[in-house]
């Protein structure tokens, strides 16, 4: 019970200042893509490059895709 209770405790303070870490700075991309098409084009970039990355991930983990046959 009380493991449970300091696990919940932990996930809440990782995942809320990480919730306000990324609203805020969603908010001021958002802000500044809007003026400028350079900004725009990096966070696109930068939003490829972890999509890439996140597929990736799940391929690995997932699947067996790249397992080694021995």
């Amino acid at each position: 019970m009380l493991v449970g209770i300091l696990t919940f405790i932990g996930w809440a303070f990782v995942l809320i200042p990480v919730t306000v870490l990324i609203v805020i700075s969603y908010q001021m991309i958002k802000g500044a893509a809007g003026d400028d098409g350079l900004i725009m084009s990096l966070v696109m970039l930068g939003f490829t490059i972890f999509i890439i990355g996140v597929v990736i991930l799940l391929l690995l983990y997932v699947t067996d895709l790249f397992s080694v046959v021995q």
